[in-house]
């Protein structure tokens, strides 16, 4: 499996995170701009049960156990998906412009790793988050299709937006996000984004809205992304 993330992609996230927290945009987004909460509670289709898709596929390598959306068919002009309630944990979102055609799909999913809830590769531990505040939640997002996925500005809409509900409360008042990057040496790193998104009540939205140079889903390759919080 080729690696999923190039290095140059991951630099090029970071600097992008860090100029869109630079330009106090990526913090809190106005309803215009992205999918919004009134708009994730009102046009999105809302699952009443669990779904898993604990397999593979849909997922590769580390294999996350929780809520999953199988099927989220890709369009030119943007998406939006939804995952049930898994652990009290709550996963919204929408992915903005892409260069996708015809059909296709990523396959979502999300894992808290405290209950064995991800599996093992290869007979690997899933690689933990350990800097700073341990992340509530793992959101993993893997390409269906055979086409390479690119994200594409387009206006004011968001490249990618997250909107997580913890009915519990979240652990802190303040949240960031990590990738988990494949060096060339076959090292799993995490690269934390420099964005920071403030809680409002039991809800964190998370946005990104610059596409970094080079960066693209490859067919059939996850992505992993872990989200923590603290209180500054």
């Amino acid at each position: 499996m080729r690696t999923y993330v190039i290095r140059s992609g991951i630099a090029g996230i970071v600097a992008a995170a860090a100029l869109a927290a630079c330009a106090n945009r990526s913090v809190m987004p106005s309803s215009s701009a992205g999918i919004g909460q009134s708009a994730l509670g009102g046009s999105m289709r809302q699952p009443e049960t669990l779904v898993k898709c604990a397999t593979s596929p849909p997922q590769y390598r580390w294999i996350y156990k929780g809520a999953c959306d199988p099927h989220i068919t890709l369009k030119r002009t943007g998406t939006n998906f939804s995952l049930a309630a898994y652990e009290s944990i709550t996963v919204k979102g929408s992915i903005g412009y892409t260069n996708s055609r015809g059909t296709a799909s990523l396959a979502v999913a999300d894992a808290t790793d405290t209950n064995g809830d991800i599996t093992t590769y290869e007979g690997k531990a899933f690689p933990k988050y350990t800097r700073g505040a341990k992340p509530f939640i793992y959101v993993v997002a893997v390409n269906q299709s055979d086409q390479i996925i690119k994200p594409i500005p387009r206006g004011s809409k968001p490249v990618l937006q997250s909107v997580i509900t913890d009915a519990r409360g979240l652990p802190g008042t303040t949240c960031g996000a990590a990738l988990l990057s494949e060096e060339q040496n076959g090292r799993f790193v995490w690269i934390s984004l420099p964005a920071r998104f403030k809680v409002r009540g039991k809800t964190v939205t998370i946005t990104q809205r610059a596409v970094p140079r080079g960066f693209e889903i490859p067919p059939k390759t996850p992505l992993y992304f872990g989200v923590n919080c603290w209180t500054a």
